[in-house]
């Protein structure tokens, strides 16, 4: 309905007046009533009718005018979808960065328009020009690409010459010059580079189709992370589901991925799911918190196969699967399955903290102490030797035992001086020492904040006796100044440096970032460029020339210093997406920070990808919250807008469940909502919610996000 109202007022006006001056006064007017029209639009939330009124407005002015040029931007920011005459319109005014955003803005229709700027010289940095036009065409015409990649005439910088190989790849493959083909497989496997390599595989296998499923295999597992198996997975799931032999061959790398729901689709959906791919569908289940699927599945799992390579393990997580529904005892007696059938598994002396870890969590702490100290006694070399020793304290401070479980705490801060758990090992000792009427406690909790002043139990130790909390010091000295005057001044930018700003503002940034290490390398560090990076948003090498001169004068550091190393990145993405959830910007920039370091491409062992590391399946279930599902790819995720709108989402829905206590969102975010309920929250105070975390990463990363919060906090004042 928006765009026939469009078309009618745009009609009404056309047909308002007729002049033969495009500048006329009444050329001039309707400009304005369409400009106008426009921002209605725009503020109504239709970007795509905007834009066609804006670039409407424009073509009714004379070329090479300001309002032109002005007009032709609105336009090309007001919509997502291609539009070769917005592009042209941009390109009649001369920019740096012109031509990179006539290319996201017309992609392949305006490829002769760009060519023919090229042949002329009228373009910033052609190389990157000719490159970014040629990604644009690999696929609805590889041999015009072939053109443009043949007029970068050298050797492009890090990840560029890699984009460069892969794009000349595609085209050779899409117009079938068998010998360019050769020639790029070779030159990519010379490269020590499991990312590049899974490309190339995967595109020859996309071009291959079902047939390309080796292709696929070998690129899954180069890169089981990467932002290109969503689309191949598309291609093959019909045969996947069809033939059990293939699922066997790829379920581990999307596993170990991120991509749990293809993993339970296989499992689910397969004529004759193998039992590795059945036993993987469980635990993807369970890691998502989807206990009661997961016990089915895994149910199925050891009815079909008793004796099954993964049944012991399946054994174990049925039990804590069971335990997280309540069930306690059909768990315990899954537990003593497990030892009466598999005595000799590798992970039998795990199993007395197994029990004694779902019995506290279920809350039956008499019960579980004789299991944390079956641990200590039977198995002091195991893993879990520490979290056992540490929980048989918490139960016996549970049920009671106050001098008893004085004297474990302070056994155990003796024994395990590098446990995770001793920072809350130490808290509870000097409270439970005061409660107790022994003043000496105290002194154990203003040690604990002397000692590790960045830690959680740090705060509750100075909540606990009125110690007002950790503030951190800045000076308002310039940052190129105190460099300065600490024997460490700032570099002057090379030319590369100055290039990889045009790129940053053309919105390829990862180019831009190629040409930021290269001018690292000819001014010899990274710190050098640490004003330069201040000045031009460059969030993802900041923190690193922040680093590098962190200590130079002690605490004496100046609000400069801490920005670049806790930037606002990605600002305008960031305020206005927190903003329509109702969350604290600092907080995701906190989370930001620790999640990736402000590294787009970043990905972990487990699939998380991104700015915000999203996992895939995760991620899809937020999509189908917030109907964004016919959009939705786990291959998008890479993106930072994206990113940080998921992110965004994602966190202030587990906000909205933990009441925005930042522990409980924290723990709820990194571990898993099921895990945080686990553990405790919104049963027991944050000071034992926190204890009882049982994951190192989960209580690690609690701590450090806490930490990072309360910094930007106070150098970010503007968003409080």
């Amino acid at each position: 309905m928006k765009q026939i109202i469009v078309v009618c007022f745009f009609a009404i006006l056309a047909c308002g007046t007729v002049s033969d001056s495009p500048d006329s006064v009444s050329g001039i007017e309707r400009s304005f009533q369409m400009e106008a029209a426009g921002d209605s639009l725009l503020l109504a939330g239709d970007g795509e009718a905007a834009s066609l009124m804006f670039s409407s407005a424009a073509l009714l002015l004379q070329p090479g005018s300001e309002r032109r040029a002005e007009l032709a931007e609105k336009a090309s920011d007001a919509s997502v979808s291609e539009s070769a005459v917005v592009a042209r319109l941009l390109l009649e005014t001369p920019g740096k960065t012109t031509a990179f955003r006539a290319l996201r803005t017309g992609g392949f229709r305006i490829a002769p328009d760009i060519m023919s700027g090229l042949v002329a010289g009228r373009f910033v940095l052609p190389d990157y020009v000719a490159l970014m036009a040629a990604e644009s065409l690999v696929v609805t015409d590889p041999v015009y690409a072939l053109e443009f990649l043949w007029m970068i005439h050298s050797e492009l910088p890090g990840t560029a010459e890699k984009d460069r190989l892969i794009t000349t790849y595609r085209a050779a493959l899409g117009s079938g010059d068998i010998q360019l083909q050769r020639q790029c497989w070779n030159t990519a496997f010379e490269y020590e580079d499991d990312i590049l390599k899974s490309k190339i595989y995967h595109y020859r296998g996309m071009a291959r189709g079902v047939y390309g499923i080796n292709d696929f295999v070998d690129s899954f597992n180069l890169w089981p992370a990467g932002d290109i198996h969503a689309a191949a997975y598309q291609v093959l799931r019909d045969t996947l589901l069809a033939d059990s032999s293939l699922s066997s061959m790829v379920v581990d790398a999307f596993y170990s991925g991120g991509l749990w729901n293809e993993v339970y689709d296989l499992a689910m959906n397969s004529v004759s799911p193998p039992s590795h791919v059945v036993y993987l569908g469980g635990r993807t289940r369970d890691r998502l918190g989807r206990h009661d699927l997961a016990v089915g599945i895994l149910s199925d799992y050891l009815e079909k196969w008793p004796h099954g390579g993964d049944a012991a393990n399946a054994c174990i997580y049925m039990a804590r699967d069971m335990a997280a529904l309540g069930l306690v005892d059909q768990a315990m007696q899954w537990l003593d399955y497990y030892e009466n059938t598999w005595p000799n598994h590798s992970r039998i002396s795990n199993l007395p903290w197994y029990r004694g870890s779902l019995l506290a969590e279920n809350g039956f702490w008499e019960r579980s102490i004789p299991y944390f100290a079956e641990t200590v006694a039977r198995y002091p070399a195991n893993t879990t030797v520490d979290d056992a020793q540490f929980y048989r304290c918490l139960a016996l401070m549970k049920t009671g035992r106050t001098a008893e479980a004085i004297g474990a705490f302070g056994e155990f801060n003796s024994r395990w001086t590098q446990s995770v758990y001793r920072p809350s090992s130490r808290y509870w000792y000097g409270v439970l020492k005061l409660q107790s009427g022994d003043e000496s406690g105290r002194e154990v909790l203003e040690r604990l904040i002397s000692d590790k002043p960045f830690s959680l139990p740090a705060t509750f130790a100075r909540q606990y006796l009125g110690i007002q909390e950790w503030r951190l010091f800045y000076t308002d000295e310039p940052l190129d100044i105190w460099m300065t005057r600490n024997g460490k001044p700032a570099a002057a930018p090379p030319q590369s440096a100055v290039d990889g700003v045009v790129l940053l503002e053309a919105g390829c940034r990862k180019w831009a970032l190629d040409l930021f290490r290269l001018a690292e390398e000819e001014v010899g560090s990274v710190y050098g460029l640490a004003d330069f990076y201040l000045e031009n948003d460059v969030w993802e090498r900041g923190p690193s020339a922040a680093w590098q001169i962190w200590s130079l004068e002690g605490d004496n550091r100046p609000l400069e210093l801490w920005r670049l190393r806790y930037p606002a990145a990605w600002t305008d993405d960031v305020t206005e997406v927190t903003a329509r959830f109702k969350m604290d910007p600092k907080l995701l920039w906190s989370i930001m920070k620790q999640e990736s370091a402000f590294q787009p491409d970043c990905f972990s062992t487990a699939g998380a990808r991104g700015l915000i590391q999203m996992i895939p399946s995760t991620s899809e279930y937020v999509a189908i919250e917030h109907g964004w599902q016919d959009s939705y790819t786990p291959d998008i995720l890479y993106d930072p807008a994206t990113s940080i709108l998921y992110g965004t989402a994602c966190i202030s829905g587990y906000g909205e469940d933990f009441n925005w206590d930042m522990p409980g969102t924290l723990a709820g975010y990194n571990g898993g909502p099921h895990n945080a309920l686990r553990w405790g929250w919104g049963t027991v105070s944050t000071e034992e919610f926190f204890s009882r975390i049982t994951y190192n990463e989960t209580k690690k990363y609690v701590e450090i996000v806490s930490h990072n919060y309360d910094i930007y906090t106070q150098i970010w004042p503007e968003f409080n």
